[in-house]
């Protein structure tokens, strides 16, 4: 699937969700990123949005796997985040954000 596509479609799926719906969501638990920070509640919910009913745990990008000495299944198919970009605070964190892109991210069931 072309990848404006999907982002329109989850970005369609994620305004259609009630506040109990993604409260339900997320109540599946949070979920780690490979680094050890806990996604943002939106990330997880798109996360859950496109697990397939599985429970994802820790997630991360095909390159912070590889760096970790694991690999990614051949045939696995990523689940689409989004991450800001603008000026960071002298922790390192976005301050206000001034733009989104979009990352792939596996979870660690996905590798081996």
């Amino acid at each position: 699937m072309e990848r404006k596509t999907k982002i329109k479609e989850l970005r369609q799926k994620l305004a259609n969700l009630t506040e109990e719906e993604k409260q339900a969501l997320v109540k599946r638990g949070l979920i780690a990123t490979i680094e050890g920070r806990v996604l943002s509640i939106q990330n997880t919910i798109l996360v859950y949005l496109q697990s397939n009913s599985k429970i994802p745990s820790v997630v991360g990008g095909y390159q912070q796997w590889k760096r970790a000495g694991r690999q990614v299944r051949k045939g696995e198919h990523g689940m689409m985040i989004w991450f800001p970009v603008g000026e960071k605070d002298e922790n390192g964190s976005i301050q206000s954000p001034e733009t989104f892109y979009t990352a792939i991210v596996f979870d660690v069931s996905q590798v081996e």
